[in-house]
């Protein structure tokens, strides 16, 4: 066990940790004068004293010294180099702010910030007993866990091997393209076709990867490959993540996953490479080309290697219809392939001994999701086409009309592409894609929005609550009262969200609102498609589509329950209370 003291510097070290990241934005955000200036000082000195005080401290309380110096030695030593960065970043900045030039200390601020990070892992053996115990928070874990690929892929693009021209973005660009990424979601405030390098371009790949698979998962298929042991805390936390109940099938359960992501992503790459093919490029570059698609794709993230998206392809139907079927397929979550996949398994084994004892049946979840999904596919074409079979589909025949109907249908429901421009569409379009893509993909899935399932849920309690039924009944079963509060719970905090993101973009930016219920709804259900509103958001814009893109990758429930007291509380039984209702 921890002593308080111990814990409360591991707190303090990340505190320190986020103030670091506080300075680096202002630090980006170039203001002027000397409020500003003052501010990003203060942080720093209080960076600076949270350093040097554990050091000083903790060789006080030391029974021993020169044992506290054998066991703090990479510690101290990266104390000192960000105490030195420290004293030469103020030099500089004090220097420019004095004679009022630009000053070129955000590389050493950032490379000090980088010492920083590694003093903090240098306490590795003190705070990972703290972090393990995260693990009896599984939402709180899952959180930490999105924010560290973040951070991390945050910092990768800022370095300038990322950019074709070099240099890298912005501290806010970056963070803003690395949560994209990492939220599956494709808004972008740079053309991801000309902005970044091959290096780039293989960095958001690998965050798209790792945050459409969730790297929790990813980290525990790892660790069952290598034939490692977990604890039952950590196969807890899995189960949580996968809504798995039996945690004896989670390391069949993970390799599925990854075996069917592997087979999806594969097929839809091969494809891709062929058909897509751009113009004077060698193998390398086709390869890479066909894959990033294909992995944007499936796991709903709508980044594309094309300035215009998938306009270029509007008249390619194996193109469209290949996308079209990579984001279905990740829109449709592994719990319902994996269900699919046994059920088939049974049927071809049919006269096997072991598969007649295995009662594989197709589930209510899987029933619910495929047609729910397959109503709204089909109700989403027809809207799109009779809305603008006479707007943006009217230059195209009638056959790409139907297959650009289809497609923008199949990609608002999370995926971010487009094969027609979004410009100049309608305001009636706009009202009904922002209910699509609120909706979302399935649970369990890569996409964002409150969920197919939710919906279908609520929709199940409004019927009952019509039909004045004591319960909740959806395709003739009982759904628990539980269930149903949680599908409420969900749905008002997704109006909660992109209401209060709406009003804030309201204030900041000048644009109309339409276009902006559009922006929120797009980042909270992880969309990514845009009216043309993204670039010229301002750094506070930036910031609010940050926070509901994280939010909706997350998920409200796991956003509320990292932030609920947990369990153990008193239970207390109150008076009924008799509300007029209506």
């Amino acid at each position: 066990m921890m002593s308080k003291l111990t814990v409360r510097w591991n707190v303090l070290f990340i505190f320190t940790l986020f103030l670091s990241i506080v300075s680096l934005y202002v630090e980006q955000m170039e203001l002027s004068g000397l409020s500003p200036f003052l501010f990003t000082n203060l942080i720093d000195l209080v960076i600076l004293i949270i350093l040097v005080a554990e050091t000083v401290l903790g060789f006080r309380d030391a029974p021993y010294k020169r044992i506290f110096f054998r066991r703090n030695v990479f510690s101290i030593g990266f104390s000192a180099i960000f105490i030195i960065l420290f004293a030469y970043n103020k030099y500089i900045t004090l220097g420019a702010f004095l004679t009022g030039t630009t000053g070129a200390g955000f590389t050493i601020l950032l490379i000090r910030n980088f010492f920083l990070v590694l003093k903090v892992f240098s306490r590795y053996r003190r705070i990972t007993g703290f972090i393990e115990g995260l693990n009896m928070h599984p939402a709180l874990t899952i959180i930490l866990s999105f924010l560290f690929v973040i951070l991390a892929g945050t910092w990768l693009l800022m370095m300038p091997f990322t950019a074709r021209a070099g240099g890298g973005l912005s501290f806010v660009d970056a963070l803003f393209t690395a949560t994209s990424a990492v939220c599956v979601t494709g808004l972008i405030v740079v053309d991801t076709a000309t902005y970044f390098s091959v290096g780039g371009q293989l960095v958001i790949l690998t965050l798209i990867q790792v945050g459409g698979l969730g790297i929790m998962v990813l980290s525990y298929f790892t660790l069952f490959i290598l034939g490692r042991r977990i604890s039952v805390e950590q196969k807890s936390l899995v189960a949580y993540m996968l809504s798995e109940d039996d945690m004896g099938k989670l390391k069949s359960t993970l390799k599925s996953i990854i075996g069917i992501t592997v087979l999806i992503e594969g097929i839809g790459a091969l494809i891709l490479t062929t058909a897509m093919n751009p113009e004077g490029s060698s193998w390398g570059s086709r390869v890479l080309f066909g894959a990033f698609h294909a992995v944007s794709a499936f796991c709903n993230a709508g980044f594309a290697l094309l300035s215009d998206s998938l306009e270029t392809f509007s008249g390619r139907p194996v193109v469209l219809v290949t996308f079209a079927l990579l984001i279905i397929s990740g829109g449709l979550s592994f719990g319902v392939f994996i269900n699919i996949r046994n059920v088939l398994m049974k049927r071809f084994r049919r006269h096997n001994a072991v598969s007649r004892n295995n009662h594989a049946v197709i589930t209510l979840n899987t029933r619910i999701v495929l047609s729910t999904s397959g109503i709204l596919l089909l109700s989403g074409m027809l809207m799109f086409y009779i809305l603008e079979h006479r707007g943006v589909l009217a230059p195209l025949p009638l056959g790409r009309q139907y297959l650009a109907a289809f497609f923008q249908s199949v990609t608002l429901r999370t995926a971010g592409f487009n094969s027609v421009p979004f410009g100049s569409l309608s305001t009636g379009v706009i009202i009904a894609m922002v209910v699509f893509m609120f909706i979302g993909g399935a649970s369990g899935s890569t996409a964002g929005g409150i969920k197919v399932n939710t919906m279908a849920v609520l929709l199940a309690s409004v019927k009952s609550a019509w039909r004045n039924d004591a319960r909740v009944v959806l395709r003739s079963h009982t759904v628990d009262e539980q269930s149903v509060n949680r599908a409420y719970l969900i749905f008002l905090f997704g109006v909660i969200s992109v209401m209060f993101g709406g009003f804030v973009l309201s204030v900041t930016e000048s644009a109309p609102f339409k276009d902006i219920l559009f922006e929120t709804v797009s980042a909270f259900g992880t969309v990514g498609l845009s009216t043309g509103l993204t670039g010229s958001l301002s750094s506070i814009g930036k910031t609010v589509i940050i926070v509901l893109m994280f939010i909706g990758r997350l998920g409200p429930l796991t956003v509320l329950a990292a932030s609920s007291p947990g369990q153990g509380r008193l239970q207390i039984t109150y008076p009924r209370a008799e509300i007029a209702i209506g």
